[in-house]
């Protein structure tokens, strides 16, 4: 932690009470319990994990519960006697609410799996987006912490206040962060260690 500037300070203000534990199995899964509109079961209705996991990168677990949660109270309140149709609302439900945020974890995790395989094992540079009426959650990203209208959307993004594809394709927001990663100088370079001198601190351990 100490070669990386953003967190350095924090060794200053914080003490480790426990070892580094490794994180794994960051699977992104979405399960149904609808297939074709009809019901594997009836009477059984899951929400949260038991729903969709995603790498905790982007942290949503707990609004996916708290969504279906809310999504599960609504469709019992409409459909009180409906074991059937209660299965049918609430896997129309997963797919309003949960499943665009898988997708876009999947998308953003393919990309960023691309990337680390370019810069660790050599292969191909990922291309870049060419959507022209579209910015990507890395676009978003790099663009936030210097533009409002970017940081905006981000946050939306991330506190699921709107579905990507809407937030990725919103005028503004394309605008806005394409003018400003197109604006040399206007992000300035990540200040962060290099491979051989992270492999030296790590050696060092």
């Amino acid at each position: 932690m100490s070669t990386v500037p953003a967190y350095r300070a924090w060794l200053d203000a914080l003490d480790p009470i426990t070892g580094v534990f490794v994180m794994g199995g960051l699977r992104n899964t979405l399960r149904r319990l609808v297939v074709n509109q009809v019901p594997v079961a009836t009477g059984l209705h899951a929400i949260g994990d038991c729903v969709c996991t995603t790498n905790p990168t982007l942290g949503r677990g707990l609004a996916f519960a708290l969504t279906g949660a809310a999504d599960l109270t609504s469709t019992l309140a409409k459909f009180p006697d409906e074991p059937r149709a209660q299965a049918v609302a609430m896997d129309d439900l997963v797919t309003a609410h949960i499943e665009p945020h898988f997708t876009e974890q999947v998308i953003v995790d393919g990309a960023r799996l691309s990337y680390a395989r370019h810069v660790v094992f050599g292969d191909p540079a990922p291309a870049p987006p060419h959507a022209p009426d579209r910015v990507s959650y890395a676009e978003v990203r790099t663009a936030m912490p210097y533009d409002p209208v970017a940081f905006r959307a981000f946050w939306r993004v991330m506190g699921m206040q709107g579905l990507p594809a809407e937030i990725y394709t919103d005028p503004e927001v394309v605008a806005s962060t394409r003018k400003l990663l197109a604006t040399p100088g206007a992000v300035p370079p990540p200040v962060q260690p290099a491979r051989d001198e992270l492999e030296a601190a790590l050696g060092g351990r």
